[in-house]
C-alpha cells in the first residue's frame, strides 16, 4: 500500500526503513551526553515533538523525499527515550531496583513491537495508512503536553529529600567529552559493549531481515507462515523481560545471566547448524528461537552494570553502549547478505532470490564464530556490585 501510493522501488522501501535506525542508533551517543548536561524533561519533550513532526511530514508525502524526511524526524525524536529513561530509573529508584525496571522497561517496549505486527497491520486495513500516521501524530503531541507538565528530572524537583546521584551534570560540554576517554579507553566498556553487539545483533538480524527467507527457502513455509515465527523470538523477550529482576534474584550475578545468555546463544547455533545442518523439524525451531528471544534478555543488564561502572557518564555511557545492537545488526545483515549472494544459484521463488542452504549455513556459521568469541569475552567481564 504504502510502496505503490509513493511509487517506491525496493531500494527506496529498504532505504525509507533504515533511515529510522540509523538515526536512532548514531544519535546515541549525543542523546546521552545531552541527557546527562539537561535531564530528560526537555530532551524528550524535544523528541516527541520531532517525532509528531515527522508522522505529519510523512502522511503528507506524495513521494520519497518527504517520506524520507518524516521517516528521519521520527528517528531522531525516537532515539531520545530509552536512554532518558534509564537515567529516569537511575534517578528515582534505589540501585537495587535497576535491572527489574530495565527488565519492565525492556517488556514494555518489546509489546510495543508486537502492537506493532498484527495490531498495527489490522488497524492499516481499516484505515488509510495516512490517516493512521496523522492520528499518531496528534497522540504524539498529546505524549508531549504530558511529558512537559508531568516528568521531572529528579525527585528534588518535587521537594522530596531522596538522593540517588541524580542532578544533572555542571559540567560543560567540552568536560564530559573529555570524561569520555574514561569510557572509550576501558577494556570493561569494550566488552560489555562487543557482548552486546554480538548477542543483540545477530538476534535482530535474524528476526528483522533473515528469518523469514530461510524459512521460506530451505522450509518452503508460506511467508505468513514464516512471520509468526519472528513472534515467537518476541514472545520469548517479552516473557524474559517481565522475569529479569526475578533472575537477577535467584541466580545472584549479572555477570553470571550475561554467560549464560551467550552460552544459550552459542548452544542453540551449534545445534542448529552442527548437529542438524540448519534443516531441523519445525517444533524443534519453535522452542529454540523462544528459547533464544528469552535468554537474549538478559544481556540488558549490561546496561546496569555500565550505569555502575560509569556513574559520572550514566547517559553517555548507556547511550553509547546502546549503539552497539544496531551496529551488530547492520555488520551481521551485510555478512549473512554476503555469504548468500556469494552462494545463490540463480533461482527466483516469486519474483526474489531464493537463496540456498549451503548460503544460509555458511552465513549463520557467522553467528556461531562470534558467539563463541562472544562467550570468551564475557569471562573477562568483572562482577560489580550496585551502588548508589
Amino acid at each position: 500500500m504504502l510502496a505503490s501510493d509513493l511509487d517506491l522501488s525496493a531500494t527506496q522501501l529498504g532505504t525509507l526503513s533504515s533511515l529510522y535506525f540509523y538515526a536512532y542508533g548514531f544519535l546515541q551517543v549525543p542523546v546521552g551526553i545531552i541527557t546527562d548536561k539537561y535531564g530528560v524533561r526537555r530532551i524528550t519533550f524535544a523528541g516527541m515533538l520531532s517525532i509528531a513532526s515527522g508522522a505529519f511530514i510523512f502522511a503528507l508525502a506524495g513521494g520519497p523525499a518527504l517520506a524520507y524526511t518524516g521517516r528521519l524526524f521520527i528517528g531522531i525524536g525516537s532515539a531520545t527515550f530509552f536512554v532518558s529513561i534509564l537515567r529516569v530509573i537511575a534517578n528515582w529508584f534505589p540501585p537495587e531496583a535497576f535491572t527489574r525496571l530495565l527488565g519492565w522497561t525492556s517488556l514494555i517496549g518489546t509489546s510495543g513491537a508486537l502492537l506493532a505486527a498484527t495490531p498495527l497491520s489490522l488497524l492499516l486495513n481499516l484505515l488509510d495508512w495516512r490517516l493512521s500516521l496523522n492520528i499518531f501524530a496528534v497522540i504524539s503531541l498529546i505524549v508531549a503536553g504530558l511529558i512537559w507538565f508531568f516528568v521531572r528530572d529528579n525527585p528534588a524537583e518535587l521537594g522530596l529529600k531522596v538522593d540517588y546521584g541524580a542532578e544533572n551534570d555542571s559540567r560543560s560540554f567540552r568536560e564530559i567529552l573529555q570524561g569520555m576517554n574514561v569510557l572509550v579507553t576501558s577494556r570493561q566498556f569494550w566488552g560489555y559493549f562487543f557482548v552486546a553487539f554480538i548477542v543483540f545483533g545477530s538476534q535482530m538480524s535474524l528476526s528483522g531481515l533473515w528469518l523469514v527467507p530461510y524459512l521460506t527457502h530451505v522450509f518452503r513455509v508460506s511467508r505468513d507462515m514464516a512471520a509468526n515465527f519472528v513472534m515467537i523470538i518476541t514472545f520469548g523477550m517479552v516473557a524474559g523481560s517481565a522475569l529479569l529482576g526475578w533472575f537477577e534474584k535467584k541466580l545472584g550475578s549479572r555477570i553470571r545471566m550475561i554467560r549464560i545468555a551467550v552460552l544459550i546463544n552459542l548452544l542453540i547455533w551449534f545445534y542448529i547448524l552442527v548437529i542438524f545442518r540448519a534443516v531441523l523439524p519445525l517444533w524443534q525451531l519453535v522452542v529454540l528461537l523462544f528459547i533464544l528471544g528469552f535468554s537474549g534478555t538478559f544481556i540488558v543488564t549490561t546496561f546496569t552494570n555500565i550505569k555502575v561502572l560509569f556513574p559520572d557518564l550514566k547517559g553517555s555511557a548507556t547511550g553509547l553502549i546502546n549503539l552497539s545492537p544496531f551496529l551488530g545488526t547492520i555488520i551481521f545483515n551485510f555478512l549473512i547478505g554476503w555469504r548468500l549472494d556469494a552462494t545463490w544459484e540463480g533461482e527466483i521463488l516469486e519474483g526474489s532470490r531464493a537463496y540456498t542452504l549451503a548460503g544460509y549455513q555458511q552465513g549463520f556459521s557467522i553467528i556461531l564464530l562470534l558467539s563463541a568469541v562472544a562467550l570468551l569475552i564475557s569471562f573477562k567481564l568483572k562482577a560489580v556490585k550496585n551502588r548508589g
